[in-house]
């Protein structure tokens, strides 16, 4: 039977070690990319899923982690081990970058 669907979700459309490296150091420009035939409307250099519509696939901006919290109070989160051993800023300056 005929399957009507508007758009389809590419998944493997690029290599994951390609799309992984360009997203690490954020080197996906906005707009249209000949070598792998998408448009890109991530403006932060990082792309997420892809879409098919009418042959036209779009490349979407990465998902972002969003800490989602219980209730309407503040929550704290816990810092990395690193960053708990600073207590001043002479501490952060001694620090090596």
């Amino acid at each position: 039977m005929y399957d009507q669907s508007l758009y389809k979700v590419l998944k493997n459309y690029i290599d994951s070690k390609t799309l992984n490296h360009k997203n690490k150091y954020k080197k996906w420009d906005y707009g249209y990319n000949e070598e792998y035939d998408i448009v890109v409307i991530s403006k932060t250099g990082e792309i997420g899923e892809i879409y098919e519509i009418q042959n036209l696939k779009i490349a979407l901006p990465k998902k972002k982690e969003v800490t989602k919290f219980d209730s309407r109070t503040f929550e704290r989160i816990q810092l990395p081990k690193a960053l708990s051993k600073i207590k001043t800023i002479f501490d952060w300056e001694e620090y090596p970058s």
